[in-house]
């Protein structure tokens, strides 16, 4: 505007005195829409949001809900399988094809996006990692099955699922959050039950139904 040169005092100058609001208007706008196509994605989508797909699997190694020795087992459920009639690799062959019917339908307990976080077989040894988020805040509940090779040929698995962190995964920096709130005394308390067992028990059943030539017996 060439008669304001201050843009701040000029009465005449309607266009200059609209930009602040106007840009405040348009931002607003913008951070709603993107809030609402993050809920649709998060809701809808099968698949973890982009920003859980980098905190995640971190957190996943990190884990610090586990830190805290003295509350972690309020949001964590054990159990040790022995499992006859398959070796360790065709085990995890299996539980990796099962992981993906899973994540085509419902996931496991309340957390509807499952991944394979992580798969390893070395000799008579395996490991497996299932990242498991809920469907629209995606707090991050992880499966750990240890897996070795007993001298009669069967397997003896630990199997651990538990909450790895108090702020979900979906949040900037929670991963940060996390760590720096590693003591507090959150549980895995559902009306339904405690999800970490539930999920346990429901991963086991699944394996059963999808593997009809095994038998798993189970210790807690």
């Amino acid at each position: 505007c060439p008669s304001c040169p201050s843009c701040t005092s000029c009465p005449s100058c309607s266009s200059c005195s609209s930009l602040p609001s106007n840009f405040s208007s348009s931002f607003s706008l913008h951070i709603a829409f993107y809030i609402f196509f993050s809920l649709a994605e998060m809701t809808v989508n099968k698949q973890p949001t982009i920003i859980s797909r980098v905190q995640g699997p971190a957190q996943a190694v990190l884990r610090p809900a586990e830190w805290c020795i003295g509350v972690r087992n309020i949001r964590r459920a054990k159990e040790t399988w022995t499992v006859s009639g398959m070796n360790a690799q065709s085990f995890v062959n299996e539980v990796v094809k099962l992981v993906d019917t899973l994540r085509q339908g419902e996931g496991l307990a309340n957390t509807n996006k499952i991944v394979l976080g992580k798969q390893r077989v070395s000799g008579s040894t395996a490991y497996i990692r299932i990242d498991n988020y809920t469907r629209v805040s995606e707090w991050l509940d992880v499966v750990d099955l240890n897996i070795k090779t007993n001298d009669d040929g069967s397997l003896s698995i630990n199997a651990l699922s538990f909450s790895s962190g108090f702020i979900p995964t979906c949040i900037p920096f929670s991963l940060l959050c996390n760590i720096a709130m590693f003591w507090i005394p959150f549980s895995d308390f559902q009306p339904e039950g405690r999800v970490n067992t539930v999920r346990l028990e429901q991963l086991r059943n699944f394996i059963t139904n999808a593997i009809p030539s095994i038998s798993i017996n189970v210790s807690k």
